[in-house]
């Protein structure tokens, strides 16, 4: 599997982000959790969907083939059957790059994972478990190419939902245009300005989540 946390994020911008969340909760009573994930699936089928896909039109190539220059005893069969082994084979290492991975996955499984990958990091990271359940979990997902910020109930009945929108937009512009740190740092402050904004202000210095950035490679 390729190493997709040290290509996005050196030790240098991991400690940056780091640094901007414990700086950017000196402004708020919001527990801010970035975690950042290589995958959130193995994704089993791609391997199976991308031979099969690979066998389908190696086999119609060669029949296309057969039907132009076959005939007068050419053993047309045979060509049809090593098109498709064929197929299987180019198909089955197609898979195994990410953006052919990603279409034969398909855009609504991608959201779907996510959502759930989503979901689990917020229970597995705690970020419900503070006093005013004012926690925000920062999740971006390298291989499916999505981002998502949870906010817990205390936050989530102030804020409207337009406004985590445009802070998942701009992370993931920032993410497309190589600059995955300056965004993830830009969503932490963006955050916690508007949950300032919000009436969520700091009410003490207590961490009640560790600022530390997650990143996983499930």
């Amino acid at each position: 599997m390729p190493r997709r946390i040290e290509t996005f994020f050196s030790r240098t911008d991991r400690e940056a982000i780091h640094a901007a969340t414990t700086a950017a909760e000196q402004k708020t009573a919001g527990e801010l959790v970035v975690y950042v994930t290589e995958r959130c699936d193995p994704y089993p089928e791609v391997a199976w969907k991308g031979a099969l896909v690979g066998g389908a039109l190696g086999a119609l190539c060669a029949s296309v083939a057969a039907w132009r220059f076959g005939g007068w005893g050419a053993p047309d069969q045979l060509w049809i059957l090593l098109g498709f082994q064929l197929g299987l084979v180019v198909g089955w290492i197609a898979s195994r790059f990410d953006a052919v991975a990603r279409r034969l996955i398909g855009e609504e499984a991608l959201g779907s994972r996510v959502d759930g990958r989503a979901a689990e990091a917020f229970l597995d990271e705690q970020v419900f478990a503070t006093r005013e359940r004012t926690g925000v979990l920062i999740f971006v997902a390298l291989f499916e190419h999505r981002v998502r910020v949870l906010a817990d109930q205390g936050i989530d009945e102030r804020v409207a939902d337009e406004s985590w929108d445009e802070i998942t937009g701009e992370l993931a512009l920032g993410i497309r245009r190589g600059r995955p740190a300056a965004a993830l740092i830009q969503a932490v402050e963006r955050c916690a300005t508007l949950l300032e904004a919000h009436g969520v202000r700091a009410a003490d210095q207590e961490n009640q989540l560790p600022n530390k950035p997650r990143f996983r490679r499930e």
